[in-house]
């Protein structure tokens, strides 16, 4: 009994090893406190961030998305016109050229739809112009325009191969205006057309979309074995003849225009009736939509032969 009630009187005599604990706890209660108020504070921050991060998404959504942003300023068009027509690049466009197209563009309803042959020195700048509408690009190297796209991931580029040669630019013509009941009509959807001098390879929904604007700056027109712009000057205008929207004309303009195809072609595809205005080397078409069963390029079966180098002024 004594040795029991002397333990106990050791047990009593020692109070530190009650207060040991109580401090023990006491810290563990604050650690606990301090990592729940840490993690409360953290995820109210980071509620905040995403709630903020989701506004401007939406903004931007609504912006881009809905078409309500406002256009370019006219200082910051002529600012790229301006330094893209200074280019050290040896085929870029002179200013004479790029501000005819530019000021379609503008004029053009939102969103506007521009399609253009050809991946050149002024591809950003059109994309750039376009910015609030959907521009689509057709190259013939695909090594090229996959680099390309790899390169700037918001161009929207397709390749194509192209099937016709310069030196055959007078045969593949006429042979054209033969089947121009069948396979080669001014009217219809080239995606199941056997035309030789029309493009079917694309994509479905480019021939699906009611393109506003169309520039043809491609493909190589340097030599006989080069493919030429028959192709591409050919299927202008019949996605422009053949429009299932509210917008009935399509402006068409065709660079180079100074050499034999693309004069040759255009005279035969986009007519000299269409032609709005020339300069040394750029020609603007303005192309309207004709009836399904249509079987002529051109109205005025005469437009080839005439020498004039402007056309109605009438524009939509």
């Amino acid at each position: 009994m004594k040795n029991n009630n002397s333990n106990t009187k050791l047990i009593l005599l020692h109070p530190y090893i009650q207060k040991q604990g109580s401090s023990n706890k006491l810290w563990l209660l604050a650690f606990i406190s301090f990592f729940t108020i840490a993690f409360l504070l953290t995820l109210v921050y980071t509620r905040d961030l995403i709630t903020g991060k989701t506004a401007t998404t939406a903004t931007i959504t609504v912006v881009a998305g809905g078409g309500v942003s406002a256009p370019l300023p006219t200082s910051v068009v002529n600012t790229l016109l301006h330094y893209a027509s200074k280019s050290n690049d040896s085929y870029h466009m002179l200013y004479s050229e790029l501000k005819p197209i530019s000021d379609v563009l503008r004029k053009c309803s939102s969103p506007c739809n521009f399609l253009v042959f050809g991946l050149t020195p002024e591809t950003l700048l059109w994309k750039s112009l376009n910015h609030n509408g959907r521009t689509v690009f057709i190259e013939e190297n695909r090594y090229y325009a996959a680099y390309y796209e790899e390169l700037h991931p918001e161009i929207d580029v397709f390749d194509v191969q192209y099937t016709t040669k310069m030196s055959e630019t007078k045969e593949l013509i006429a042979s054209a205006k033969e089947q121009i009941h069948n396979e080669c009509r001014p009217v219809q959807n080239l995606l199941f057309s056997e035309c030789k001098i029309g493009i079917n390879d694309l994509p479905n929904h480019v021939y699906e979309v009611d393109w506003d604007v169309i520039l043809i700056d491609g493909p190589r027109g340097d030599g006989p074995e080069s493919p030429g712009r028959m192709q591409p000057i050919f299927t202008a205008g019949v996605l422009a003849r053949s429009k299932k929207g509210s917008n009935l004309k399509t402006h068409i303009f065709v660079h180079d225009y100074y050499r034999d195809e693309e004069h040759i072609s255009g005279d035969e595809f986009l007519c000299r009736e269409n032609m709005v205005e020339r300069n040394d080397t750029l020609a603007h078409f303005m192309v309207e939509r004709m009836e399904e069963n249509s079987f002529q390029y051109c109205r005025n079966k005469n437009s080839s032969s005439s020498t004039s180098s402007t056309a109605k002024p009438s524009d939509s």
